[in-house]
């Protein structure tokens, strides 16, 4: 845990957010999609608030998607019920869940990309220094 948990507050914004995590499991059921799959690693939820955004997110859960894994986000202290994101390799974030708990078109299209499209960037090669 990488904050000071203050209760009530946290106790809310922790159980909205696997609450969601757990809205992406069930979402994810019909569609079936090969390569896609929400990756848990270790036995207890290990819930992170990050440095610079103060979004709380799953350090040990993972959207898998073609072999990428992406860091699912939650605002801290947000009062909207499906408030979720995750950030892609050029910066840009996704929203998971509409207004109804469903998953958004723009998920949808990103999870359905190609494997080649949700690599990360490679760095360039570094020259020898002389």
């Amino acid at each position: 845990m990488s904050y000071k948990r203050v209760i009530p507050r946290d106790l809310f914004n922790e159980a909205n957010l696997l609450k969601c995590y757990g809205r992406i499991y069930i979402c994810l059921e019909p569609f079936a999609i090969p390569g896609v799959m929400l990756e848990h690693v270790g036995q207890t939820f290990d819930v992170e608030q990050d440095p610079s955004s103060g979004n709380l997110y799953v350090a040990n859960i993972h959207l898998n998607v073609h072999g990428t894994r992406y860091r699912l986000e939650r605002p801290l202290n947000s009062r909207e019920s499906w408030s979720l994101f995750l950030t892609d390799a050029q910066g840009d974030e996704v929203e998971l869940f509409d207004s109804h708990g469903d998953f958004t078109e723009e998920l949808l299209d990103f999870i359905r990309k190609p494997a080649s499209e949700h690599r990360p960037p490679t760095p360039a090669p570094r020259r020898p220094r002389p």
